[in-house]
């Protein structure tokens, strides 16, 4: 798979044309204030650390930052581990929220997952 992808990690703002795979990530809320658990599954060899950005849906600037974690080949990433995250907090009734996921190793996108939810569920 060939992608365009912008990441935007540690206030700098890398954009490449890569070939990536993809890989599944799923993740549950941990109430509302700390960053979800994570379960990944197939994370590209050689990646060496993963980026998460989080979107709110239903609202155009519904963006909610994210943050980086190391990679060591682990299956789940805990509740907070995010460090730039901010947490969900739709105006009104439930929002649709999307975590975009990229797999990084030795300066490349290795690969991309998105997973999208709802907050709060019903």
């Amino acid at each position: 798979m060939r992608i365009q992808l912008s990441l935007c990690a540690m206030g700098l703002l890398v954009a490449s044309t890569v070939n990536a795979s993809a890989f599944s990530v799923s993740f549950r809320w941990c109430g509302s204030g700390p960053s979800p658990v994570f379960s990944l599954n197939d994370v590209p060899k050689g990646t060496m650390s993963l980026t998460f950005h989080m979107d709110d849906l239903d609202y155009s600037s519904g963006q909610h930052g994210g943050g980086s974690v190391p990679y060591n080949g682990q299956k789940t990433i805990p509740c907070g581990a995010l460090n730039m995250y901010s947490p969900p907090a739709p105006p009104n009734g439930s929002h649709s929220y999307r975590f975009t996921v990229a797999a990084l190793g030795n300066g490349s996108v290795l690969g991309t997952a998105t997973f999208t939810r709802k907050f709060p569920e019903k």
